[in-house]
């Protein structure tokens, strides 16, 4: 039987999971930038960022990336972020065309997945120690 109090504890756990997910995406984004000397402020790295954030949060809506059960270890949250990433990241790239009207590379593909995957298992599997330790 789940209390309400421990309802709105999953609620808040999959809010700060989600922000933390956007702000990893985000600082993925701004590295990306600061390594092809591109000058992008916040506004330039969120509008750039934003296609593959929603590609993010609707691949993991859909695969329960956010459950409890994403993080409950380091193992599953690996295995959420890949999951969630091979459908994120096309999807991502989809919205990035439809939006923008920006071509996809394979290149650029490859490279996006790559490092959204280190950047956001770093940011997982810190979520996942902190959840476990305070």
């Amino acid at each position: 039987m789940i209390r309400k109090h421990d309802n709105q504890y999953y609620i808040f756990s999959a809010l700060i999971l989600a922000v933390g997910d956007i702000l990893a995406l985000l600082l993925f984004t701004f590295f990306g930038t600061m390594e092809h000397q591109m000058d992008a402020g916040f506004t330039e790295t969120f509008v750039i960022t934003l296609p593959f954030a929603l590609g993010w949060i609707i691949a993991g809506l859909f695969l329960g990336a956010f459950r409890s059960r994403a993080y409950a270890t380091g193992g599953t949250a690996t295995a959420a972020v890949v999951r969630t990433l091979i459908l994120g990241i096309p999807l991502g790239l989809l919205l990035r065309w439809a939006m923008y009207g920006k071509e996809v590379s394979l290149v650029f593909a490859l490279v996006t997945f790559a490092f959204s995957l280190l950047f956001l298992l770093l940011w997982r599997w810190a979520f996942t120690w902190l959840i476990k330790n305070i």
